[in-house]
């Protein structure tokens, strides 16, 4: 065989020696020993490949954790070890941390697509607008999450503006806290899109703001249409007088709302009136809060009557409003009618006197009925102070 053929099998892979002779023993030799270095040089190379596949393969890291510490290292701040801790707890309790808007852009990206956290609180964490913004885009991925807390957070127009945007998309939150957030009557637009289209939400805390009529109005509206709010907390807002008749017009239309707090909105008597008319016309109602908010006799009164004909209503807390003895008593009467199903009557800080004491005991024996109240005037009794030999300093027991 010729050097020219030789080179030519030699550029083929491998050499046959089947075809050579028996003068060409030599060559034959010599070609098996370019066949085995050969051979050896391909292995080589094949391990080498191999090591290099698997140094160019990396780990998928399902806990999110290495995405998290890259977003922090980009954004220049210290990663939360808490976070790292917990990220894929059912519960992940981030109150009081300090988060802050970056801290709450590196969270939100390892959160997008985490299946393990159902629960995440991040109260008062300042997170303000951008923050919010932040936390909303990644509600907008996220399927899992049902319960989020974000009160205190001062998250703003544009915080709430993110937070309702969200909302008309995500079908999985089933309770969310935005209390306290510095949101004004201004904002109360965005509302009514969140709550008149979401079909998850059960519960929803909008207390501590500064919502008052036109927010009262937007509510109003949005309520009466959304079919799956059962828990509605308003307390601590500015619900004023007429403002409040706007949004009960919403409420005795709603026929899923199962409890609702008006408590600290000093809307008076015509906010009382409003109330009573919810309490006619709701059959879903049975919780309802309007302690502190200024209600007189006259709106006590209107209360009472209304509860005659109410047979769903089961907790009402109507303490710390001056009510008077006799709008006391009107409330006391109301629930006395045998169709009402009231088991808790909470008049706490309110007084009262001996009649009322004495009926409330009635009704008591006849109905399972269960009475906070203030002072009982007519029951204390002035004597005098033994401990003192002059005899002239009373007590009042």
């Amino acid at each position: 065989m010729s050097s020219t053929e030789i080179e030519a099998n030699l550029k083929g892979g491998t050499v046959s020696t089947d075809i050579l002779t028996s003068e060409e023993s030599g060559e034959k030799e010599e070609l098996e020993a370019v066949n085995d270095q050969q051979r050896k040089q391909n292995e080589e190379d094949d391990h080498d490949t191999d090591l290099e596949i698997d140094e160019e393969k990396e780990e998928f890291d399902a806990t999110g954790r290495k995405e998290y510490l890259e977003v922090c290292k980009c954004l220049e701040i210290v990663p939360s070890s808490y976070f790292l801790r917990h990220m894929q707890d059912s519960v992940l309790s981030l109150g009081h941390h300090g988060i802050g808007s970056l801290g709450a852009k590196a969270i939100s990206f390892p959160l997008m697509k985490n299946t393990a956290v159902m629960k995440l609180d991040l109260q008062d964490n300042r997170l303000e607008g951008v923050g919010g913004d932040r936390i909303a885009r990644m509600l907008k991925e996220n399927c899992f999450i049902t319960d989020l807390d974000i009160s205190e957070n001062r998250l703003g127009s544009r915080g709430l503006k993110s937070i309702c945007r969200m909302l008309t998309v995500n079908s999985t939150l089933k309770r969310i806290n935005l209390s306290g957030n510095h949101f004004s009557d201004q904002d109360a637009g965005y509302l009514f899109s969140a709550i008149g289209e979401n079909m998850g939400l059960k519960d929803v805390n909008l207390s501590h703001n500064e919502f008052s009529d036109n927010a009262a109005a937007v509510l109003g509206q949005a309520l009466a249409v959304n079919e799956f709010i059962e828990y509605l907390d308003l307390s601590w807002n500015f619900f004023r007088r007429g403002s409040t008749h706007k949004l009960c017009e919403g409420i005795w239309s709603n026929c899923r709302l199962k409890e609702i707090n008006f408590a600290m909105n000093g809307f008076g008597d015509e906010g009382a009136l409003a109330v009573a008319e919810v309490l006619m016309r709701s059959t879903t109602l049975y919780v309802i809060d309007i302690s502190y908010n200024r209600i007189s006799t006259t709106g006590a009164s209107a209360i009472g009557k209304a509860l005659e004909q109410n047979d769903a209503l089961r907790i009402l807390r109507i303490g710390h409003n001056p009510l008077g003895m006799d709008g006391a008593k009107s409330v006391l009467n109301g629930v006395a009618f045998e169709n009402c199903v009231v088991t808790v009557l909470d008049m706490s800080g309110v007084e009262v006197d001996r009649e009322f004491r004495d009926t409330k005991q009635i009704i008591q024996e006849k109905k399972e009925l269960e009475v906070f109240h203030g002072l009982v005037l007519g029951d204390n009794k002035i004597t005098s102070n033994p401990l003192k030999e002059n005899g002239n300093t009373l007590l009042i027991n």
